[in-house]
């Protein structure tokens, strides 16, 4: 089986490696003036547009003792490797009127494939290769132009339909869909975007709020031959307020309402804000790129449940004049046993999946488990990102995580486990991308007595994003 894929993997890295260069000619070609998209086959007064959109995504999966060693008992199946594609298509229009208002929309439909092998989730054990079309946006909205100019230009933004609503860096919101079983491509995803959403958003001056209202598209059982949905829905405001470029201050208030008792009435509060101090206060230049932010969320819980908390605190520094430009970044992160990590999801790596195998696919991922994380990031080359991770995990609450295959006993340390990751991200062009990940995960006596297992989990990932 092993020769059968590696003449599509090596394929597969041959195409992309011998298409960047002559993409990344034809951009070289253009003095790096930017161009409109090549699939625009209408362009009207006033910034007016059709254009046609479509992405093709492509990652082939490597690990080696999967779940700690223990994956046939964990998931029932030996994971050695798989591939995940996604295909979309799409159509987005904007028409602006004489008056300045402007209406725009997009539908696009994804095409999500699962094949080679049984993904690390095990999330098409029971189905093998899986194929799966269906819609992702299908969205419309009015912006106010100078409707409102006293207020600013396009104070107010009204939308609704099929659309992905995101706050700050995916703390809490970044994903209202979900990917894996009879919808394939659990790790790539490809349908991020609430069944239904209504955003209103307000942006005037140094002020910015939204009003929110959406109903989650996740399945809660990947075995049934249908989508079984939760039904959560939730809605509520959101509001930032930016005192400098360097100064941001915001939070978010809403509530739940679910078929998962866990879920149903919670009410949510968060408060997040970021700053550069030397900047904001014209300190030493040497100073000024250094960077604080943090974030916590309180769920007030109905139903006899525990509230949940979670937080972070980070800094950063960019060493801009330095060669590659290096950025050094200490977060921690804590998530108690009771908090649920919503519509979270990747804004960047290591935000806000915390490692590329623990973060990915473990269980903990941001509940019940505080971490640390160091992160250097580089620019060798404009094109180029080089990232290098580590993660110490520990358990919040070992007293509620239980032990492999016992209903009753508790795992009896707090060490978790330790990860490093290496990932090398580069921009071929404008439309390509190539990324290949590889992580490394050591298992101290929590994860040992949680999964059984206590290998080194490593894990490869080769990526490609044509876009246009």
């Amino acid at each position: 089986m092993n020769h059968l894929l590696k003449s599509p993997l090596m394929a597969a890295v041959s195409a992309l490696l011998l298409t960047a260069p002559l993409l990344t000619s034809a951009v070289q070609a253009t003095e790096e003036v930017e161009q409109p998209n090549p699939l625009r086959f209408y362009q009207g007064d006033n910034d007016s547009f059709l254009q046609a959109s479509v992405g093709l995504d492509l990652a082939y999966f490597s690990m080696d003792n999967a779940w700690y060693g223990n994956d046939r008992a964990v998931i029932g199946s030996d994971i050695d490797h798989w591939w995940e594609s996604l295909v979309r298509l799409g159509l987005e229009g904007s028409y602006t009127l004489p008056n300045s208002q402007t209406f725009y929309a997009k539908v696009d439909a994804v095409q999500a494939n699962t094949f080679g092998g049984i993904d690390v989730g095990g999330t098409n054990d029971v189905y093998g290769d899986v194929s799966s079309l269906r819609f992702d946006k299908a969205y419309a909205g009015w912006r106010s132009g100078q409707l409102f100019s006293s207020l600013g230009e396009d104070f107010l933004d009204i939308s609704l339909g099929r659309q992905l609503y995101t706050v700050g860096n995916g703390f809490l919101f970044a994903s209202q869909g979900q990917g894996g079983g009879k919808r394939a491509a659990w790790y790539l995803g490809g349908r991020r975007s609430a069944d239904f959403s209504t955003i209103i958003r307000m942006h005037s001056g140094p002020w910015s709020g939204d009003l929110f209202y959406f109903e989650e598209d996740r399945m809660n059982d990947f075995e049934k031959g249908y989508f079984c949905d939760q039904n959560t829905k939730a809605g509520g405001a959101t509001m930032e307020y930016a005192f400098s470029e360097s100064a941001h201050l915001g939070g978010s208030l809403f509530a739940l309402d679910s078929d998962d008792l866990n879920r149903d009435g919670m009410q949510v509060y968060d408060l997040r804000g970021d700053i550069k101090p030397f900047a904001r206060l014209g300190g030493a230049e040497i100073m000024q790129p250094l960077q604080f932010e943090g974030e916590y969320a309180h769920e007030d819980k109905d139903n006899d449940q525990d509230n949940g908390n979670g937080w972070y605190a980070a800094v950063s520094y960019r060493f801009a004049e330095v060669p590659w430009q290096p950025e050094l970044t200490y977060r921690y992160a804590s998530f108690d046993q009771h908090y649920d990590p919503l519509f979270y999801g990747g804004t960047d790596w290591g935000t806000w999946y915390q490692g590329e195998i623990v973060g990915e696919y473990d269980d903990l991922a941001n509940s019940n488990i505080d971490t640390h994380m160091i992160r250097l990031k580089i620019h060798p080359l404009e094109s180029l990102t080089i990232h290098l991770f580590y993660f110490n995990f520990t358990v919040h609450k070992p007293e509620a995580l239980l032990q492999f295959g016992s209903a009753t006993e508790s795992v009896t340390s707090d060490d978790y486990a330790d990860e490093w990751d290496l990932i090398f991200d580069w921009a071929a062009t404008d439309h390509l991308t190539l990324s290949l990940v590889g992580a490394y995960a050591k298992p101290d006596d929590a994860a040992a007595q949680h999964y059984g297992g206590n290998d080194d989990w490593t894990a490869m990932m080769l990526y490609g994003c044509l876009k246009f």
